[in-house]
């Protein structure tokens, strides 16, 4: 029995050895990304503020134009950027959500806005819809994340709309306490899902494996299914070939009060 137990150990000890030597190698390399990818974005937000800079002095309507495409086309290569490094740090379990103060139509008009060239060069129509008029105007909790989920989303819309129009709604579901949760709708006109990748998709949401959502929607989307899962909420997906399609997610966030604190509010 002593003699076996001895065998079992020596012949685990490499198991062990090679598993803590991937583990390593895994946090080395999601190291060395972050911060390349923190020099990368240094870069890119030097040109982004000189772009602002050109652009409050006088040029053309020509070299506006110009420039306004050099400043979205930044933005949009730095979402791609953050969404290379958020699935590494995803993967490692190192993906974290702020709390803090912020202006959630302040936030919407941002991500919508990052989108209007795009939309112009594809004829298309990029807007808010609305939002509902209960929504307290400042809520607690990560808006960058907000903000990544939603330009993943819009983004993706925009990529297979080829005419018409895409949309952002934002309904209130339910305010508990100091807690509110918000569903944030995003439709288009596009060429849609087919049936049997809408079914795969829509399990893909639904189970812990993602490797179908990767499969048929890319990194954005994993990423942001994972994001809406610490938000408290889930991703779901409609969609008819030929019609367009509806991704809607709920996350739930603080709500300040006037005093600069959690406010109590009742379920609606």
């Amino acid at each position: 029995m002593g003699k076996e137990i001895t065998e079992r150990i020596c012949l685990e000890k490499p198991v062990f050895k090679a598993n803590g030597e991937v583990e390593s190698s895994n946090e080395a390399n999601t190291q060395l990304l972050e911060n390349k990818s923190h020099e990368i974005r240094t870069y890119m937000t030097r040109i982004i503020s000189m772009t602002d800079l050109t652009l409050m002095t006088e040029v053309t309507e020509e070299q506006r134009d110009y420039l306004t495409i050099v400043k979205s086309s930044t933005k949009l290569l730095l979402k791609v950027l953050n969404d290379i490094l958020d699935y590494s740090k995803i993967q490692a379990g190192k993906v974290d959500l702020e709390q803090v103060s912020f202006d959630i139509r302040a936030t919407l008009d941002e991500v919508v806005n990052m989108f209007q060239v795009v939309a112009k060069q594809k004829n298309i129509n990029v807007r808010f819809n609305s939002m509902d008029q209960r929504i307290p105007k400042n809520l607690i909790g990560d808006s960058v994340r907000l903000k990544q989920v939603l330009s993943n989303l819009i983004g993706n819309s925009v990529r297979f709309t080829n005419h018409g129009e895409v949309t952002v709604k934002v309904d209130l579901k339910e305010i508990v306490e100091s807690r509110v949760c918000l569903q944030f709708i995003v439709s288009d006109t596009g060429v849609g899902i087919p049936q049997d990748k809408l079914v795969k998709l829509v399990k893909g949401f639904s189970q812990p494996d993602e490797t179908k959502i990767r499969e048929l929607g890319g990194t954005g989307l994993t990423i942001s299914n994972r994001l809406v899962k610490l938000m408290g909420g889930d991703i779901e997906v409609d969609s008819m070939e030929g019609i367009g399609s509806k991704f809607c997610f709920s996350a739930v966030f603080g709500v300040l009060g006037e005093g600069g604190s959690y406010s109590s509010k009742q379920k609606l």
